[in-house]
């Protein structure tokens, strides 16, 4: 996200109409793990944790695998197995489907610096161990439970934030979160593209595009990256830019995920000469459905760069206890005395409720939006699965059709009634004026980014809620494209598994076939294969 995605995280704007639900008490950050020296089964059996996804097909892990990793990584690395009472904190994902998109470890490793994450890939291939990089895991792709037993590489305290002396990049690590980032940078007087939600990585929506608030002003955050220190599947660490591997820069910034860890990178900055964002949530009932989108499509055709447009659906009992509603906001970034030629569309429908004009400032929008770290929307669910999907406009026949699928889910299966259908609808001025050719990114002429999220805190039924998320979340998204789309598009950050690689990475013939060879010289064994991989 990430956006939030990889994002991809909603929970939003329920706060800004007065009709927040109870939220879990935020479990804070992760303690530092102790070195783990004690004697510990390598065998995947003998796991506590995830047990019931086990795959038939067990990893065999070297019994000596934290004395061997031990020696090999410098000394603030860590490596921790299973018996460790540490463990499952660094295994949590936030969603915990154990049927459908979890991996499991036999092993986690937690590098201090590249060498550790190249010695450690070398490990892992001198020894046959599937592995995964990690940073915010919000991903949902049902690939991910296809790694059972191997190893994470959990790259969180890859923190490095150096700033150039002329304050327009800085050198930022693998591990950073936005919730890192953006407070330092605003600190500072700057600012850049980052995903919506502070608790997912930097780095993992960036990877794969990096939809944002800044985006129509600045690009993608793909487009900051101005270069970048991966390791690579067989362990090299290289650097990636416009000259040096340009072929690997290219394909990192959009497909990312398929081709190394990135354990830096040179980022964009860029001065707040507009600190202040004003804000207003407008809230229908679902019979405006039709004039809503309407209003949408209207006032996108000619939308500012410092505009975006969201809208969310969410049963509400306490508004309406058998229809979701719907919420539209409108953010600009300025101040109030000209934001509102923009609200007045919405406004001008009488919309059930109105939110007072709101003001704050970029690090605040995820307060606004309730996308802190602390917030509902970060905290781990039982099961979530994300449903995405890109488009130019607003189908509205086709929305209708989504949208009484969507209510028709919750009514059938009530443990499923905290879903949220979120629809971003981003200004593009700068992500167009990056040459459509120059990266791995296909999707700049897409306006609108879907989010189906269907979730469910229940925890006694997970194998069968996962099925009917998925046969209802693909109903709903299905739904939403209309009549009129010959080409489906999703967001790779947003997919769900059975997305075309066309879908997420473009329809050009020679775009699948760059990726392919790519992917044939970088990662010829398919090392890094388990969240959207192209096939070499």
């Amino acid at each position: 996200m990430l956006s939030c995605t990889r994002s991809l995280i909603w929970g939003g704007l329920l706060a800004l109409v007065g009709l927040t639900t109870a939220s879990p008490v935020a479990t804070g950050p992760l303690p530092i793990a102790i070195r783990d020296t004690s004697s510990s089964p390598s065998s995947l059996e003998q796991r506590d944790y995830n047990t019931s996804s086990l795959s038939p097909a067990i990893v065999s892990l070297p019994p000596t695998i934290q004395q061997d990793l031990t020696t090999l990584l410098s000394p603030s690395a860590l490596v921790i197995l299973p018996s460790s009472p540490s463990f499952t904190q660094y295994t949590h994902r936030w969603s915990l489907n154990t049927h459908t998109n979890s991996p499991s470890y036999g092993v986690i490793v937690i590098p201090a610096s590249e060498r550790d994450v190249s010695l450690t890939i070398q490990y892992a291939n001198t020894h046959s161990i599937p592995f995964l990089a990690t940073t915010g895991t919000h991903g949902t792709w049902q690939g991910l439970s296809q790694l059972q037993g191997g190893m994470a590489i959990w790259t969180r305290n890859l923190t490095k934030m150096e700033f150039a002396a002329d304050g327009n990049s800085a050198t930022l690590g693998g591990g950073l979160r936005g919730d890192d980032v953006v407070p330092a940078l605003w600190a500072r007087g700057k600012q850049t593209t980052t995903g919506s939600c502070r608790c997912v990585s930097l780095l993992g929506p960036a990877l794969g595009g990096g939809h944002g608030w800044l985006q129509g002003q600045y690009g993608l955050g793909a487009d900051q990256i101005l270069g970048a220190r991966v390791v690579l599947a067989n362990g090299t660490a290289v650097k990636a830019s416009n000259t040096e591997n340009s072929d690997l820069f290219w394909a990192l910034r959009g497909a990312g995920h398929n081709f190394g860890v990135v354990t830096e990178v040179e980022y964009k900055l860029y001065d707040a000469v507009r600190p202040e964002w004003t804000y207003q949530s407008f809230t229908f009932t679902q019979d405006r459905l039709e004039e809503v989108y309407r209003v949408h499509n209207e006032v996108m055709r000619n939308q500012s760069q410092f505009v975006v447009y969201w809208s969310l659906w969410r049963l509400v009992p306490e508004v309406d206890p058998v229809n979701p509603i719907l919420v539209s906001t409108v953010y600009f970034n300025g101040p109030a005395s000209e934001a509102a030629a923009y609200f007045a569309p919405f406004a001008a429908l009488s919309p059930l409720q109105t939110t007072p004009v709101q003001t704050t400032d970029y690090p605040g929008l995820a307060a606004a939006a309730q996308f802190r770290v602390t917030d509902w929307a970060c905290q781990p669910k039982a099961g979530a699965t994300v449903y995405g999907m890109d488009v130019d406009t607003y189908d509205v026949r086709g929305l209708r059709k989504s949208y009484n699928a969507f209510r028709d889910m919750i009514r059938a299966e009530p443990a499923l009634s905290l879903s949220m259908a979120y629809l971003e609808g981003y200004s593009l001025q700068a992500v167009q004026a990056v040459p459509y050719e120059s990266t791995a990114f296909a999707l700049r002429d897409r306006k609108l980014l879907y989010g189906f999220l269907v979730t469910y805190e229940e925890t006694a039924r997970n194998k069968t809620l996962d099925a009917q998320a998925q046969k209802w979340g693909e109903k709903i998204r299905d739904a939403a494209y209309g009549e009129k789309v010959k080409q489906k598009s999703v967001y790779v950050n947003y997919a769900k598994g059975s997305e075309s690689l066309q879908a997420m990475y473009g329809y050009e013939g020679w775009r699948q076939e760059r990726l392919k060879m790519l992917k044939k010289k970088y990662d010829p064994k398919g090392r890094f294969s388990f969240y959207a991989p192209i096939k070499a």
